[in-house]
């Protein structure tokens, strides 16, 4: 059985490892680099530039003073350290993905190669405008490109993503303006996070005013970043073939209200997987499950989330741990537990470490992972004394 998939990031590479490992014969084409949008131009790519920003907020709390990216290295500088780093990562995609049996084929995947394979799966993630009213803007795949930190920048887009560039950009030293329609991080619906929000972490200017955001788009001073989203190509069904397409899947940022973040894609493509092992099998197919998929949102501060947000709460101070020491005497975030008719059904976590959103997660899935839990000091876990009374 020989089976194509296309597209080698989170969602494309999880399939086709999946399926390899169950004795299909898999093609894996990428026609660009391993590891997709996420280790290139997203998500790790953003982490290396977050990281730097974290280390200029401390030397900045430390000197009493604002301290600038340029004095610490350039941005090319910067740009060329991380590059090295995600050749390494790459370089380690590609062994675990040719060791767990996959044939990796660096060339564009055409219409035609379908009747060489009994099952196709599509994992080529979103198309993205690369203008905005006729404007030169930059988009995710141009920024790692950049090796001058623009002065003025006006990102378009009110998202996690554009909120995430804005953020970095003005801890680097430049001076960032965000236009968006509506409020920005709209997710983030609780009104006292969002007043701690706008106090305390955003750190560049927001307009609304299209008139305002008419003036910025043609003054030439400002380099634009266009962080809106793009659209999906695949229309699928309820278990991720798919429609008018025989024997084909989707699955990741290509899915047409699928993907959203590296998790999503990742078990969208195992669900893809098994579904072509169970189809192949005579047995039922099963659905992606999106319930309770923690997100963050990393500023100065990271904000992560997962579940319901109501009127029902605790508030919940933030432990001294990781990453937030020298942010103690500037305000360490506060955090919430929701709750709905009695039942916990929610948190938001706003401290750098946000791994402890999982076990949280467990909690509300009514898996008790602090009954037995082995605290670490300085603990990072602003749940656990709760949940241990």
């Amino acid at each position: 059985m020989k089976i194509a998939v296309v597209g080698a990031g989170p969602a494309g590479r999880t399939s086709a490892m999946f399926l390899a490992k169950n004795g299909f014969d898999v093609d894996l084409f990428e026609k660009e680099r391993i590891g997709g949008t996420c280790l290139n131009y997203g998500c790790t790519y953003i982490t290396g530039l977050r990281e730097m920003a974290d280390i200029i907020n401390n030397l900045s709390i430390l000197k009493g003073e604002k301290i600038h990216l340029e004095e610490i290295i350039s941005f090319k500088e910067l740009q060329e350290k991380i590059n090295k780093i995600q050749d390494r990562i790459r370089n380690k995609l590609e062994k675990e993905t040719k060791e767990a049996g996959v044939n990796i084929k660096y060339k564009e995947f055409k219409e035609k190669y379908e009747d060489n394979y009994d099952y196709v799966v599509y994992a080529t993630g979103k198309n993205y405008p690369t203008s905005y009213d006729g404007y030169e803007v930059l988009t995710h795949k141009d920024i790692p490109n950049l090796r001058e930190l623009p002065e003025n920048i006006l990102v378009i887009g009110g998202g996690a993503v554009a909120a995430e560039y804005a953020s970095i950009f003005s801890d680097f030293g430049s001076n960032v303006v965000v236009y968006t329609r509506s409020k920005i991080l709209k997710e983030i619906k609780d009104e006292d996070i969002r007043d701690y929000l706008m106090k305390k972490i955003i750190n560049f200017k927001i307009i609304n005013d299209k008139e305002e955001f008419e003036k910025l788009l043609k003054n030439e001073d400002y380099t634009k970043i266009l962080a809106i989203g793009g659209k999906g190509v695949f229309e699928t069904d309820e278990y991720l073939r798919v429609k008018n397409k025989e024997k084909t899947y989707a699955c990741g940022d290509c899915v047409i209200n699928g993907g959203g973040n590296t998790p999503i894609s990742r078990m969208e493509g195992r669900v893809v997987a098994q579904n072509i092992f169970n189809e192949i099998n005579n047995k039922p197919l099963i659905k992606p499950n999106y319930e309770l998929i923690p997100k963050s949102i990393r500023l100065s501060l990271p904000i992560s989330y997962v579940g319901k947000q109501t009127n029902e709460y605790k508030t919940i101070r933030s432990c001294v741990g990781k990453g937030n020491f020298f942010k103690v005497l500037s305000g360490v975030g506060i955090n919430k537990i929701y709750y709905e008719n009695g039942k916990i059904v929610g948190a938001i976590a706003m401290m750098p470490c946000s791994e402890i959103l999982p076990y949280f997660t467990q909690l509300i899935k009514g898996i008790d992972v602090y009954y037995d839990f082995i605290e670490i000091h300085p603990s990072t876990d602003i749940f656990y004394k709760e949940f241990r009374q």
